[in-house]
């Protein structure tokens, strides 16, 4: 045996002898062994439980329908039964009220993102954030639901409303209606925009807010001009997960918007009663087509990729 080969235990750095079945653990455990496969398992996993099924459901589109299922084939009459019905119209109206909610959202949520990045010590910033997050931590049925009894004829704000002598008598559009739907989707996800905001605006250095104030720009000027150029990413993330919840979420509608209330999600889930699956997979597959190009040209736009990288 050569002077250099190790006889006995194996030897780690700095001379000290480390056991060979210790030894062989940690080249198991280490980069060549466990820790070179660990990142393939996300990989894995958004393959298995998201690619795979969105590309069924394109496939399963073009099934032909079955009594209680459906069978392989190719046809198309799944998308003729949607754009020749009601529903295509149902559809454009649930677009036009995510595109209201998005808007709402903005409006309310983005100043409140400015003000916790600019207002708010940097130490508390995370903490504020979170309390926008808590509401997340309980069921949606419940924070939706809950909703009702403060939009209602007698309801919290009608009352208010009524005590302040703003109105003579209580507003019936805010529940049961349109209205009631979009004011909903905001309440439930305004914490996207928030959230989406805050992060894009972390991402700016402070010195940039400070040079500003030492020229003197406007709050105006430096809203539209710096603020609002440098978040763009983030507000257009935060308005695709509002857009989508507010497109596909059916419990919204079914709550608070009354019995003639749809949007897509709730167009999906009827034909799923009536056990229609090729219809059901034909408008998951619009759903998924309207969110790939929205996700195209915001990437073009604003190359969503720089949402969290610093801003010099």
């Amino acid at each position: 045996m050569s002077s250099g080969a190790i006889s006995g235990p194996a030897r780690a750095g700095g001379g000290r002898d480390i056991p060979a079945p210790a030894a062989r653990w940690r080249d198991y455990l280490g980069e060549n062994g466990v820790q070179k496969w660990v990142f393939y398992i996300p990989v894995v996993f958004f393959l298995l439980f998201f690619a795979a099924p969105m590309a069924l459901t394109v496939v399963w589109s073009v099934f032909e329908r079955t009594q209680f299922w459906m069978e392989p084939g190719f046809t198309l009459f799944a998308y003729d039964n949607f754009f020749s019905s009601a529903r295509a119209e149902n559809y454009l109206f649930s677009m036009l009220h995510g595109a209201a909610s998005v808007v709402i959202a903005f409006a309310i949520g983005f100043p409140i993102a400015v003000f916790i990045r600019r207002r708010v010590t940097r130490v508390a910033q995370h903490r504020v954030i979170l309390l926008f997050i808590l509401p997340f931590m309980i069921s949606e049925l419940v924070r939706v639901f809950a909703m009702r009894p403060v939009l209602g004829r007698h309801g919290i704000v009608n009352s208010l409303l009524m005590e302040l002598g703003v109105i003579s008598e209580p507003i019936t559009v805010i529940l049961y209606s349109p209205l009631g739907v979009i004011i909903g989707d905001v309440m439930s996800f305004l914490p996207f925009m928030i959230f989406a905001g805050f992060l894009a605006l972390e991402a700016v250095q402070n010195y940039i807010f400070e040079v500003c104030d030492d020229l003197g720009t406007g709050r105006v000027r430096l809203f539209t001009h710096i603020i609002l150029p440098l978040a763009a990413p983030g507000i257009f993330a935060g308005s695709v997960f509002i857009f989508v919840n507010s497109l596909g979420v059916a419990l919204v509608p079914t709550l608070l918007g009354g019995p003639g209330a749809v949007n897509a999600g709730l167009i999906a889930n009827q034909a799923i009663v009536a056990l229609d699956f090729p219809l059901a997979m034909a408008i998951s597959t619009i759903m998924i087509v309207t969110l790939v190009a929205l996700l195209y040209i915001g990437h073009r736009l604003f190359d969503l990729t720089k949402v969290l990288e610093p801003i010099s």
